[in-house]
């Protein structure tokens, strides 16, 4: 924000408004004059200003105008975040339809290789060059194979079954599991809240939101850390700030998956949730992961957040509903 006076000795605070819009069209310029006019107030707002001051002014107009300003900026960085955000969803939403129409294609061919592989696997066996060529070839099939799932569970719109989850029950079964895929040297922690409410979300889906999560944290710390999850209930009220990313007042479940990996810069946590964006080497990633967990998280009727700080690691938090049956 800027306060320009009318006049600047030999120059034109007029004149020196237009300039700065023209560098900086964000910027908020306050005119003050002790030489007010009709005239000149048109020509200052006209020139960019988005108030006029007359001097003498008491300190409680200044105050007041100053207000008016940052409310104004407050509203434009609001506006900015909106438009950003409705633009990633109309490229999420282009891209599902894309991505799902290309993977059933693709699924189709990969039958036909599949089928013909399978049967020249069994004819091959008493050749061990050309069966461990079969079996190679077999393996990338099945590579394909489960990408193609994945285009296919990202580009579908429809919900599918729900059911009622216990997450006091869920979230332990699922360290069991992962105690078998982490590394040895990358420590597992589960913190549960007391009376943690239960969400209704597609169970399957949830799982695998939480083990890609996991994976995403595990690559983050090659060299090991730590992998905690934990899970409260969380209240979001009408002015809280997380309405403003589409959040609605309510009842809320948190999930959070926290790791000391190595994080990730500001640059890369805009992109994390554009599809087939990823920071992995050719080969090693899809760019798919966090978009299908932030799809689903959203089908849920909740949001995705990520903090993340380089060289300390990564926080993402789950809001799922509170399940409606459960309500009192």
């Amino acid at each position: 924000m800027a306060l320009v006076d009318v006049r600047l000795g030999v120059g034109n605070g007029v004149e020196l408004v237009r300039a700065f819009r023209q560098q900086s069209p964000d910027l908020i310029c306050l005119m003050v004059t002790a030489y007010a006019s009709v005239e000149t107030a048109v020509e200052a707002l006209q020139a960019g200003a988005y108030d006029y001051l007359c001097k003498p002014f008491h300190s409680a107009d200044l105050l007041a105008t100053l207000e008016r300003c940052f409310e104004r900026t407050r509203l434009m960085e609001e506006k900015r975040l909106v438009a950003e955000r409705l633009g990633q969803m109309q490229r999420i939403e282009a891209m599902g339809q894309l991505t799902g129409g290309i993977a059933h294609d693709f699924n189709n061919i990969l039958a036909v290789l599949l089928g013909n592989l399978r049967w020249l696997q069994e004819h091959v066996r008493t050749e061990p060059q050309l069966a461990q060529m079969v079996d190679d070839a077999l393996e990338a099939v099945k590579a394909g194979t489960e990408l193609t799932s994945r285009l296919l569970n990202f580009g579908r719109r429809e919900g599918g079954d729900t059911a009622r989850v216990d997450l006091g029950e869920a979230l332990p079964d699922l360290m069991r599991v992962l105690r078998r895929t982490l590394d040895d040297k990358i420590g597992l922690s589960l913190e549960l809240a007391d009376d943690l409410h239960e969400v209704e979300v597609q169970p399957a889906q949830l799982e695998t939101s939480l083990l890609n999560l996991a994976l995403n944290a595990r690559d983050a710390m090659s060299d090991g850390g730590l992998l905690r999850f934990e899970a409260c209930n969380f209240v979001v009220r009408p002015d809280d700030a997380r309405v403003a990313s589409g959040l609605l007042p309510g009842q809320y479940v948190v999930i959070s998956v926290i790791d000391t990996g190595h994080g990730m810069p500001v640059a890369v946590r805009r992109r994390a949730l554009e599809p087939l964006f990823t920071t992995k080497a050719a080969g090693k990633g899809s760019g798919l992961g966090l978009p299908m967990v932030d799809g689903f998280v959203r089908q849920s009727g909740g949001r995705l957040g990520i903090s993340s700080t380089p060289d300390e690691g990564t926080r993402i938090n789950l809001y799922l509903p509170r399940a409606v049956q459960s309500l009192p």
